[in-house]
């Protein structure tokens, strides 16, 4: 015998599990990468990888460049700095991805043209210099399965330092949810923060399984008497 109340409650709960890992499993993620100037120049093609063990410049190394996401659907607790003076207002829904070229060695490495494609659009890129804007984000923009700050013996330097973005030779081109970039490195590598947002569609995605979870949690409290036989 189940009442009225327990099947709701067993359908909801089948059900929200299911929306919550879906709505957290679609956050944007960088869905292409094409090379409008070929491979690099040790003819290795740009890559999307999973997010490594460590962002330190000389423990990660490549013969492409190669993104990764980090943090996905952060609300920012604070305005973090972005190229150009602007700022990722405190609140913002974000997801938060990296590309990199940093070759072992000084040999000068290039990667041009290649364009990295995201479910959605760019709202703001850290890659000064320094790697000032990257590090003061990073807490809350960096995966949190890679260590970018903790150094030891032979790991290089945590970001700042410099020349961990770009220098001269460096540049960057966004229209929508794509970035065109040109990397030339030779020692320390190029290091750069591309901050997104996510579709309209994940957002209400997100809101729906929110609804119904709160919709689940009064019908834990408001049991109908109802009973099937």
């Amino acid at each position: 015998m189940f009442t009225l109340h327990k099947m709701v409650h067993k359908a909801f709960s089948i059900v929200i599990p299911t929306v919550l890992f879906f709505s957290v499993s679609v956050h944007a993620s960088i869905i292409s990468v094409t090379e409008t100037g070929g491979p690099s120049s040790m003819g290795t093609n740009a890559t999307v990888i999973g997010a490594p063990a460590n962002a330190l410049d000389d423990i990660v190394f490549n013969t492409g460049m190669q993104g990764f996401n980090e943090a996905q659907g952060v609300f920012t607790s604070i305005a973090h700095g972005i190229d150009g003076g602007g700022t990722v207002a405190t609140g913002s829904y974000v997801n938060s991805h990296m590309i990199f070229l940093n070759s072992q060695g000084n040999a000068l490495l290039t990667h041009t043209g290649v364009q990295w494609t995201f479910d959605g659009n760019i709202i703001g890129v850290m890659s000064d210099s320094g790697g000032l804007l990257e590090a003061a984000s990073t807490f809350e923009l960096g995966n949190p399965l890679t260590n970018y700050t903790a150094t030891f013996g032979g790991s290089g330097p945590a970001a700042p330092f410099p020349a961990r973005g770009l220098e001269g030779g460096d540049s960057y081109s966004v229209s929508g949810n794509t970035i065109t970039v040109n990397m030339r490195v030779t020692e320390p590598g190029d290091w750069i923060r591309v901050i997104t947002v996510p579709e309209p569609g994940m957002l209400a995605l997100m809101g729906f399984a929110l609804v119904a979870f709160g919709l689940t949690r009064r019908s834990a409290y408001h049991p109908i008497n109802a009973k099937l036989l």
